[in-house]
């Protein structure tokens, strides 16, 4: 037998493993498990101070601080499978102690984080509360608040709901404001295209030839008229015929003369003004048909611009629809949890 072991039992040997990992040897307690378990394979003990020294700690009371069980540890696994009763409710106590702390933690940290976002305006961040609140259950005051943030969701939706439908009633009725004044400002539209193309193919008479001519006609009538009596007397002389140029022709044809030329200027007058008041209807109906126009392209940008933006509430609508349906769905799921089965 070998000498070194002579008189030692597992007994002994997990003692001086106790006093390493009292003093922090942690080496040494590692050491002395191992000749343990060379006596032994089955000591659960000497598994549980070969853990505790492998983690660096002097005490079982410190697996306690682990921040995640330890079960699936092959150390664990020995423990389990080789301690005794009293060993094994004892690890698998301060297992099952840390399963149920990090449980609660993870519940507080769920309730807070609910808390923190419960005041969202956001109808899928509110939806996320109502789901962490739903899967808390009686959690705290978890039922509560799962109540007021339905309610709250409910009332979010009504007030998002009616003021985009709102919006897009009024842009609807803009819409068909902008199309009856475009159809009314294409009416008279048409109207002045149709009038100057009219004013166009007018062609001002110019009466001014005539007119000379007929006064032209008139003066010499009346002038042979005044000079007809020297025409008719017996004895018609020579004299009589001077007399009846100087006193009757003459002045006739320079009366006739000037009424010629004043009919004619007035005439010519009176034609340019008509040619005149003619270019400016034309310009004035031209000048009116251009506005109607630019209004018509206006309000087709205008119409364009809120066929956009009606567009675009509609996408809202359809986007806050769908959230709510997300958030009925979860609804549903909160009714069934709540309802009691029969």
């Amino acid at each position: 037998m070998d000498n070194y072991n002579y008189g030692v039992t597992e007994g002994s040997l997990l003692r001086r493993v106790e006093v390493f990992l009292e003093d922090g040897d942690f080496s040494r307690a590692d050491e002395y498990c191992e000749r343990v378990l060379d006596m032994n394979v089955e000591n659960g003990r000497a598994y549980i101070y070969k853990l505790l020294a492998r983690l660096g700690f002097s005490k079982k009371e410190q697996l306690f601080d682990l921040e995640e069980p330890f079960g699936e540890d092959p150390l664990c696994k020995k423990i389990m499978r080789f301690g005794d009763e009293e060993l094994k409710k004892e690890v698998q106590g301060i297992i099952d102690s840390i399963i149920a702390r990090n449980e609660e933690r993870e519940r507080l940290q769920r309730y807070e984080k609910a808390l923190l976002h419960k005041g969202s305006m956001s109808i899928p961040e509110l939806t996320a509360v109502c789901e962490i609140f739903r899967t808390l259950g009686t959690y705290k005051n978890c039922p509560e608040l799962l109540e007021d943030t339905v309610q709250r969701i409910e009332k979010i939706y009504d007030e998002r709901y009616n003021s985009i439908y709102r919006s897009i009633k009024e842009k609807e009725q803009e819409i068909e404001n902008l199309r009856y004044r475009n159809g009314t400002a294409q009416s008279e539209k048409e109207g002045y295209d149709e009038y100057i193309a009219e004013q166009r193919e007018r062609k001002v008479f110019d009466y001014s030839i005539p007119l000379t001519v007929f006064v032209a006609l008139a003066g010499i009538v009346i002038t042979f008229f005044l000079a007809l009596p020297f025409f008719e007397l017996d004895d018609v002389s020579f004299p009589t015929v001077i007399r009846c140029i100087a006193t009757r022709i003459a002045p006739g044809l320079l009366a006739t003369a000037a009424a010629c030329f004043g009919s004619f200027r007035f005439a010519r007058l009176l034609v340019k003004k008509q040619k005149s008041n003619l270019r400016e209807d034309i310009t004035s109906a031209s000048q009116s048909a251009r506005e109607l126009f630019e209004e018509i392209t206006g309000n087709k940008e205008d119409i364009l611009f809120l066929q956009k933006e009606h567009g675009e509430y509609l996408e809202k609508l359809r986007k806050l629809n769908a959230q709510y349906d997300i958030f009925a769905a979860s609804k549903e799921q909160v009714k069934e949890s709540t309802s009691p089965n029969i």
